[in-house]
């Protein structure tokens, strides 16, 4: 079963970036920036074939990451190298239950829009080719328990946001974010399980710039 590294030390993160911040200056035009991020991950319903068949929903669940990004000196664009860690339950309709969550990859681009609110508010949009280093689907109901995963899947995100600048080194963000692993095929117990795997994920997050 997967388990997020992140679930406490992206809290942790936030309350630290919105405590004790000195006054606002302009950010440094350029360089490397990190970021952590948490919220809520909403697995879109699907139909599952295979080992198990029926159409499942799935209860609203968590997400976690952290990405290394290189905002470009000069320009709009900024990229990020990303690992996240997404969960959600089975709400157990024809008899399916269980937990199915993922490990990702991604490298992202994002174009910041001009500041706003006094240079304080910088909107952005994004998008991403994730790399899924393994999914997992811990069935605990129906004809074939067991644990279904698969590694080495593609997809991809869409993201839209907003950073706000708390001084020249920290900011807050929140996201909304699409993400799209396609239909994999899952291997377990009772054989193969093909499940549907899209999100949409509200976020929040903090980056402290280098």
């Amino acid at each position: 079963m997967l388990t997020s590294p992140f679930s406490h030390g992206a809290s942790a993160a936030l309350l630290v970036a919105s405590l004790g911040m000195p006054a606002f200056a302009e950010a440094p035009d350029g360089g490397v920036y990190l970021r952590v991020f948490g919220g809520v991950s909403s697995l879109e319903d699907g139909d599952l074939s295979g080992a198990i068949s029926g159409e499942t929903g799935f209860d609203t669940g968590q997400v976690f990451g952290a990405a290394l990004g290189y905002d470009y000196a000069g320009s709009p664009f900024r990229s990020e190298l990303e690992y996240a860690y997404r969960t959600g339950d089975a709400d157990g309709a024809a008899g399916i239950s269980g937990d199915l969550a993922s490990t990702t990859l991604a490298l992202n681009g994002y174009y910041d829009f001009t500041p706003i609110a006094g240079g304080r508010l910088v909107p952005y949009i994004g998008a991403g080719l994730a790399y899924v280093t393994e999914i997992d689907f811990d069935v605990s109901g129906g004809s074939a328990p067991g644990e279904y995963s698969e590694t080495g899947i593609f997809g991809y995100q869409l993201m839209v946001g907003a950073d706000y600048a708390l001084s020249d080194r920290w900011s807050i963000h929140g996201e909304l974010r699409y993400f799209d692993a396609g239909d994999p095929s899952l291997r377990g117990p009772g054989g193969t399980l093909t499940a549907d795997y899209q999100t949409i994920d509200v976020l929040v997050g903090a980056s402290y710039r280098f």
